[in-house]
Formats: structure tokens, sequence, C-alpha cells
């Protein structure tokens, strides 16, 4: 008889974490018996037939999860859920939670201390509330911290996201690295780019984490003669605000915005229009889409934050955070600056151990370590 895995999501938002979430338990269903609890509802055509999905009755609240989570006594219905599938039987003894953010997950978290589950979180985001510029983020940080002695063993993404997450927890406590895996089967030639004209910024619009705010400022700093157009694909708390602000500078022919598309048009847009990917995020636990402008041959012009540090990209693919004018100058030298020789071996550096087949086997040694 196969043995189960319990996983649970409670973010009503669709981002990488989710997807790569989804895609964990899909590998995992062909040796265990997969049971994925979710409030996103793109979970249900996510994930395989095999995995029984398990829709939940509520979602994370925002702002302030860690509060208006508890104290809207989900955790009861989520104690009751967990009950109703067994929890504490030889089969559920263990839950893997999705979070994110720190700050989600926590009817879960509540009921499964109760239940006296081992709790297993997967990529965490180790950055504080303070350091994202949260509001009252002093004081989320410190319940934070009461979080996560309950988690007893965490999976990051990167040796980054290791360093920032041994902050919080017990030098003792075990921490297993699963890098992101690359999206597309095949690794496209290297494109450079003769004009720039298409640029591309895909991801959660959240000012905060994800930084579209300098997007607006790139684009009026440009020369009135520029024919770069951006793209901003997502959904998020500030899409809204991010059009008010193109509207006000008068820039609806410089941006456009559209909702979230499938990976299968984002791999058509990279290969067809695409002449780089913008990545203006703050921090990230690992940002996918850097890879997937990569294995499609498109140049990446990333904000330089500690987290693309880790990624040793050359000094032509980066500019330096928050500053519009480096970003510009970037854009305007890229076809100039563009090196193939650095490009592939940028490629090569940062794939490695992220192919199909690798990702499968590292996701399936380490859940065979967790037992």
């Amino acid at each position: 008889m196969s043995k189960h895995l319990y996983f649970y999501s409670d973010a009503l938002e669709w981002g990488g974490q989710e997807i790569l979430a989804a895609r964990i338990a899909n590998i995992l269903a062909d040796k265990y018996q997969v049971h994925f609890f979710f409030s996103s509802e793109k979970f249900k055509t996510a994930l395989n037939s095999s995995v029984e999905k398990i829709s939940l009755p509520y979602h994370s609240q925002n702002p302030f999860p860690i509060v208006r989570d508890r104290i809207s006594k989900k955790h009861k219905k989520t104690e009751q859920i967990f009950r109703d599938y067994g929890a504490g039987s030889d089969n559920f003894k263990k839950l893997i939670i999705c979070p994110g953010n720190i700050e989600r997950c926590i009817p879960a978290i509540t009921a499964a201390t109760k239940l006296k589950l081992q709790i297993i979180s997967y990529y965490p985001m180790a950055f504080t509330q303070k350091e994202s510029k949260a509001t009252l983020g002093s004081l989320r940080d410190r319940l934070a911290l009461r979080i996560y002695p309950k988690i007893t063993k965490w999976i990051v993404n990167t040796p980054y996201q290791e360093q920032l997450l041994r902050r919080f927890i017990d030098i003792d406590t075990e921490v297993f690295q699963l890098p992101n895996p690359l999206t597309f089967k095949e690794n496209d030639v290297p494109k450079k780019p003769r004009e720039i004209k298409r640029i591309l910024n895909i991801g959660r619009i959240y000012f905060g984490q994800k930084g579209q705010e300098i997007i607006p400022e790139i684009s009026k700093r440009l020369p009135s003669n520029s024919a770069i157009q951006f793209e901003v694909i997502g959904h998020g708390p500030d899409a809204e605000a991010l059009r008010n602000k193109i509207t006000q500078e008068h820039l609806e022919k410089q941006i456009t915005t559209i909702d979230w598309i499938s990976p299968n048009e984002i791999q058509k847009k990279f290969r067809e229009q695409a002449d780089a990917l913008l990545v203006t995020s703050k921090f990230e636990s690992g940002p996918m889409v850097l890879f997937e402008a990569l294995q499609c041959g498109v140049p990446v012009i990333a904000a330089n934050e500690d987290y693309i540090k880790a990624y040793r990209l050359p000094g032509w693919m980066t500019f330096e955070p928050g500053n519009a004018n480096d970003a510009v100058k970037k854009l305007n030298n890229l076809p100039k600056d563009w090196n193939l020789e650095e490009f592939e071996s940028t490629r090569k550096a940062l794939f490695c151990g992220r192919t199909s087949g690798e990702f499968q086997q590292r996701v399936l040694d380490i859940f065979d370590a967790l037992e």
C-alpha cells in the first residue's frame, strides 16, 4: 500500500509558489498517495487526477494574516477537516505546508500542532516583514518568531534562502535544498537583440516585493524617440495602482498590462516577441521567470538585489536597485553589451541540477529522507 502525503496551501492567489507546489505534488503522486488541501481554484486543474483535491472553505486573509487568520477561528474548521481525513493515524502524521510568506497557513499550523502532526514547510519566504517594508513589520516579525519553532523540517530553493532562514531556526533543525526546476523542455538558441522594442515583466503585482512601481519611472526616462514598450503580466494587490500610475503619467502607449497567462503563452511571448525580461523584484525565494527567459534565449535586466547577486549575472544584465536611470542605461546599451560567451556560461552555471529529471529525483530523495 502506498504511503500518504498531505499538502496544504491556503493562498487565494496563484503564482510561482503554488505552481511549483502542484508540480512537486504531481511528481510524488507516482510513488505516494497524495492529498492536497487548497484555497486557490487553479489547483483543481494544476494537480494530476491521481492527487486527491480537497478544497478549503476559506483562504488566508491580508493584511496581517498572522492575527486575522488566528482570531477568525479558521483553525477549528481546519482541525475538523484534518480529523475527517484521519489526522493522527499512521497515514496522516505529517503535513507539508506551502506558505511562501511565513504568516500564511496559520490555521493549518495551529490545527496540526494541536493534533501533534509533524509540520514540514516548503519554500518559506525567509525575509522579515520589516525587511519587506510591510505595515507594522516589526510587530508582525515578533509574532512570526512564535511560528518558526513549530516547523520540524524545511525545504528551501537556494543556499541564500537557507542563510536567511537560519536566522530564525535552531541550528540542529534540518533544512533541505531543492533548486527551482527549469520550466521548458528545451533551451533555445540565444537571441542577440539588434534593437530593444519589447520588454516583459512577469509576476504578482505587489510593489512591496515585486517592485513594478519603477517601470513607469524607467519609461519616463527613455528618449522621446525610443521604441521600447513594456508589457507587465500578472495580477495582485497593486494592479490597479500600477494602471492608475500609467494613466496619470500618460504612458498607456509605452506600458501595457495583462492578467496571468499560461506557461505555453509565456514561452511563446519570449520566443516571438520579447527582447528582454525586466526583473524588478526587491526580494524573492527564487524567480522562476528569470530561468524561463534564459531558457528561451532572452537576456535579463535585473535589479541587483542580494538574491540576484547569488546568481552571479554579468554586469550588463543587472542594474542598481531602485535606480531608474541605471535601468534605462542598461536597456539602451543591451544590444551593444550583449555577450554570447557570458550568456551561455551564465545559463550553464544556473541550469546545473535543474533539469526535469534532476529535479524529479531530488524531490523523491528529499521526501524519502523525510520518512
